[in-house]
Formats: structure tokens, C-alpha cells, sequence
């Protein structure tokens, strides 16, 4: 029995859904409506985890259905829908949030959920609904997908081949988030993020720190060595930079030469430590390469929501480019990560 088949058969009881909350008065309403409605006879089978990080321990094919927080410890609903895109793509996903959140809603729906559910104390009725109308459209795919099936040997060959498309056009979704080159989100999703991250940052008071890096010296090895050693040096950017940043954090090619990272949740603290290791374990990485008489190094600018009072995402952005230039004017090794202060002032990490 193929696992459309048993889906089929199942019940609305019988359904098993993942519940991402980590509001436990939020996450009691939404249980007791999935199993309080008037038309079960029985309780939903109902998992609860408070982040992403706790969902990464599961298996997402056990669920029937996931029912996601807009807001989490560690992460936010669009994140959720790219993170099940990836390993349960078929698995329909539900976001909540409160009226505050509602402006992630259409960036939710455009991301592939199936619906965005405003959280007004008519859990009871709002949520099962939800819940059975994606569950009744998954089965009504899979039963879609059976009598394809039925078809017989060529029909058949249809569906792998349409199944190969849809699994095409996913690794698409994929690639025009990413920078080819070095394996980076590119500015567009970067920009996507930075909006969603920016209003969650506003609206529950979190820190929030924006790096912007880029490469010195990189014009003249492009002239001296080629573009060939340019794009490896790149790619080698590319590589310190996803080695020491966390999952929930941003990094992006921002064009050129110049990469950032988006650090949700960090402290001006934190902020510097990592711009710091990054510097280090780029020169370390340097001093592995014969670059000739060419003088390559890495200036890095930090904005932060605390520290430098931004009014929008784009003045965050604004402050780590001019942090940058203000490293980049800096002629020695040890000043090469600069933080913008909240009057302009610009404190390198070595004061």
C-alpha cells in the first residue's frame, strides 16, 4: 500500500500534525480546538515542539500536517516553509500569528503556504477548518496521483516525469535564491529576509546586527592573476563566512566583491566576535595561497539596531556599509572591523 493509499483512508482523527509554538497559552488553545471540534469523534494527534532547532530532530514524513508560529526563539515562519520545501514538499504548512504579524502574511502565502491564520480567540473554529482544508487537498493530490497511476505503463511514465518536474522546479526555487559561485543566499532573498527579520525585531524589541564585508585589493589580483584566481578567492569567502555563521543568520553575496550577513537575534558583542573570527580565519586562509606581490584583505563594517539606531532596515544596512568604509580606510591589520555608533562615530574592534 502506497503511502497516498493510506492517506486516504485515514480519518481527520487520525491526523497527525506538528505544532511549532512556543507561546504554551497559545499552543493549549490550538490543541484543545484540534481536539474540540464538533466534527470529531476523536483528538488529533498533536506534536509540540517551541522552535526550529526542535524540529530538526524529527521526521517531517510522520506529519500529515504542520501548524508553524510566525515568530520563534530561533527563527521565523518563512524559514519553516523553506526548511519543510526541502525535506516534506508535499506536507501542507499552516502559519499563525497575532494582527502584529499579519504583514508576514503574504510573504507567507507566495512562499508556499497554505494558508495564513490570524490568531483572534476563534482558534476553535479557524483552525480545524484550516487544518481539514489542507489535509482534504492532500488527499485529494494523492488520489489525483493514484488514478494517474492507473492509467497503465505510459501513463505512468507521465507521472515520473512530471514528479522529476516538480522536483526541477523546487532545485530552481532553490538556485534563484543562491549565488552560483559561492553558495550564498543572493541579494534577493537576502532582501526578502532583512524585511521579515526587521519587522519581527521591531516588534518584540530584539537585537538585531548587520555585517557588510568586502575584499581589498581585489581589482588588481583580478588584473595581475586573472579572474580565474578572483573567482576562487571568492568562493573562499564564501566558505569562511558559511563556516562560522549560525543557522538562523543570513549571509548573502551583496554584488561584486562585497558580502554581509544578516544576524537576527545578536548583541554588538557578538556581533564583533564573529566579524573578528572571520577576519582571522580569512587571513589564515590567505597565507595558504600564492598570490604573488598582491596585498588582499578583508574590511568589515557592522551596523546594529542597538548600538547605531537605524530607523529602517535600509539605515541598518546604511551604517554597516559606512563601518566598512571607515575599516577600509584604516591602514593597520588589527583595525579592519569597524562599528558604527548612534552619533556616526565609528569604534573599530581593536579599541
Amino acid at each position: 500500500m502506497t503511502e497516498g493509499d493510506k492517506r486516504s483512508m485515514m480519518t481527520l482523527d487520525s491526523l497527525q500534525v506538528l505544532l511549532i509554538e512556543p507561546d504554551g497559552e497559545t499552543a493549549r488553545r490550538i490543541e484543545e480546538s484540534l481536539s474540540n471540534s464538533p466534527d470529531r469523534t476523536g483528538a488529533t494527534n498533536c506534536h509540540r515542539v517551541e522552535s526550529l532547532a526542535g524540529m530538526h530532530a524529527l521526521d517531517m514524513e510522520h506529519f500529515d500536517v504542520v501548524l508553524t508560529a510566525s515568530v520563534l526563539p530561533d527563527a521565523c515562519g518563512l524559514e519553516v516553509l523553506v526548511f519543510m520545501q526541502g525535506t516534506a514538499p508535499d506536507t501542507p504548512v499552516i502559519m499563525t500569528g497575532v494582527e502584529a504579524d499579519a504583514a508576514m502574511a503574504v510573504d507567507a502565502i507566495r512562499g508556499g503556504a497554505a494558508e495564513f491564520i490570524l490568531l483572534t480567540g476563534h482558534e476553535n473554529t479557524t483552525v480545524p477548518l484550516a487544518v481539514e482544508k489542507a489535509f482534504v487537498h492532500r488527499q485529494l493530490r494523492d488520489e489525483n496521483e493514484n488514478l494517474q497511476e492507473d492509467l497503465g505503463r505510459s501513463m505512468a511514465d507521465l507521472a515520473v516525469l512530471n514528479q522529476k518536474l516538480e522536483k526541477s522546479i523546487r532545485q530552481l526555487e532553490v538556485t534563484a535564491r543562491t549565488d552560483e559561485l559561492t553558495g550564498l543566499s543572493n541579494r534577493r532573498w537576502l532582501n526578502l529576509m532583512l524585511e521579515g527579520r526587521w519587522a519581527e525585531a521591531q516588534r518584540h524589541e530584539l537585537s538585531m546586527a548587520f555585517l557588510m564585508l568586502d575584499l581589498d585589493g581585489f581589482k588588481q589580483l583580478n588584473d595581475q592573476l586573472g579572474h580565474q584566481r578572483g573567482d576562487e578567492l571568492l568562493r573562499i569567502v564564501g566558505e569562511v563566512i558559511i563556516a562560522n555563521c549560525r543557522e538562523i543568520d543570513v549571509a548573502a553575496r551583496y554584488g561584486g566583491d562585497e558580502f554581509c550577513i544578516l544576524m537576527p537575534h545578536t548583541d554588538v558583542d557578538a556581533a564583533m566576535h564573529v566579524a573578528k573570527r572571520i577576519s582571522d580565519v580569512f587571513d589564515a586562509r590567505l597565507a595558504e595561497m600564492d598570490l604573488g606581490s598582491v596585498r588582499i584583505g578583508l574590511s568589515i563594517g557592522v551596523g546594529h539596531r542597538d548600538l547605531s539606531g537605524p530607523g529602517t532596515a535600509e539605515d541598518l544596512v546604511r551604517h554597516a556599509d559606512e563601518a566598512m568604509y571607515a575599516a577600509k580606510a584604516s591602514s593597520t591589520v588589527d583595525r579592519r572591523v569597524f562599528v558604527r555608533a548612534r552619533d556616526g562615530a565609528m569604534l573599530s574592534s581593536a579599541a
